[in-house]
């Protein structure tokens, strides 16, 4: 019994650790693909275009959360394009 009391504790300590934060969360609901390395976390949104072949990929960073606005910053690129840039119409 005695040893039962002792694993659920260690367990409920070590729960919170495997909890999501909470930029991880809304990324994730948003379809969006987290990361963290080191202190710095990213969300990456990947859109396919009425043509299969184009995709746009937008990336938000930032150090330790993504509301960190004075360390936050977002870039945008096209893929499948040739150009980078995103053909008129093709994510609308």
């Amino acid at each position: 019994m005695m040893l039962a009391v002792a694993a659920l504790f260690v367990v409920a300590l070590a729960l919170p650790a495997f909890a999501a934060s909470p930029s991880q969360t809304a990324c994730e609901a948003d379809g969006g693909t987290f990361v963290r390395s080191g202190g710095e976390v990213s969300c990456t949104y990947v859109v396919v275009g009425k043509n299969k072949n184009f995709t746009d990929t937008s990336t938000q960073e930032s150090n330790g959360t993504l509301n960190n606005a004075p360390q936050y910053s977002e870039s945008q690129a096209c893929g499948g394009t040739g150009s980078g840039k995103c053909p008129p119409g093709q994510f609308r």
